[in-house]
């Protein structure tokens, strides 16, 4: 499995006016990647429900799903996740905005 681990890296979103570092474990479950996201805290609120996540060549993972908002609002979601060794670069893509993240390295 590709990037099973603690990560931690910067966003820095203008059109929304925040930043600040996201950290995503990932897992294994049962031969199934678990995905767990900790965003900012002015976005604490807000959560990510992956539908799917897939292998993309030898280090990369693409996943689909739901971001929903504090007012139970859903919007889909694409993320791309590549890996280098113990850095990690990638973007969370939806309707309003692409968020990439930035300087991403591996903590756990």
């Amino acid at each position: 499995m590709i990037g099973i681990g603690k990560w931690q890296g910067s966003i820095n979103v203008q059109i929304l006016k925040f930043s600040g570092d996201v950290f995503i474990t990932i897992s294994d479950a049962d031969g199934e990647y678990a995905v767990d996201i900790r965003l900012p805290e002015q976005l604490q609120k807000v959560s990510l429900r992956f539908d799917t996540i897939e292998e993309v060549g030898e280090d990369g993972l693409k996943g689909k799903g739901k971001l929903i908002t504090p007012a139970g609002r859903e919007l889909g979601f694409e993320a791309n996740v590549t890996f280098d060794g113990d850095e990690m670069s990638g973007a969370l893509k939806i309707a309003i905005a692409t968020i990439k993240i930035k300087n991403g390295h591996r903590i756990a």
